[in-house]
């Protein structure tokens, strides 16, 4: 019994650093792409009501053009910037899975100015 326990507590510790970088998303590296291709945009996608929605994609389109990323298990997303001569206001920030719909979008006011400030915009799905 010892042995077993030994053995799970010496698992979970090599595997943390792997289950905790599951998502791809890590709010410690803020600037995701130097200031060089305009500001990233982040946020969380959530159920209407507010709990974080799990490998949910987001869609950041522009032209014809998309970037797209899965949120972690929070419901936390980034993506990088679309250059600098993009206005970040002409990018169409969307969410979906599979058994929901797209409820709303919450745009966070861009101070403007430094663009290399992180645009956060919310994304709410409702259960179908």
């Amino acid at each position: 019994m010892a042995r077993l326990r030994l053995a799970l507590i010496a698992a979970a510790v090599l595997l943390a650093p792997i289950l905790a970088h599951a998502g791809g998303v890590s709010l410690l590296n803020q600037d995701i792409n130097g200031g060089a291709d305009g500001p990233p945009f982040f946020g969380f996608v959530r159920e209407v009501g507010g709990v974080g929605v799990n490998d949910a994609k987001v869609t950041g389109e522009l032209n014809g053009g998309a970037l797209v990323t899965a949120t972690d298990i929070l419901g936390l997303y980034k993506l990088p910037g679309f250059g600098k001569t993009v206005n970040p206001d002409d990018v169409k920030i969307s969410c979906a899975k599979t058994g929901y719909t797209q409820a709303n979008i919450v745009r966070r006011p861009h101070p403007g100015g430094d663009m290399k400030d992180p645009i956060e915009v919310d994304c709410y799905l409702q259960k179908q």
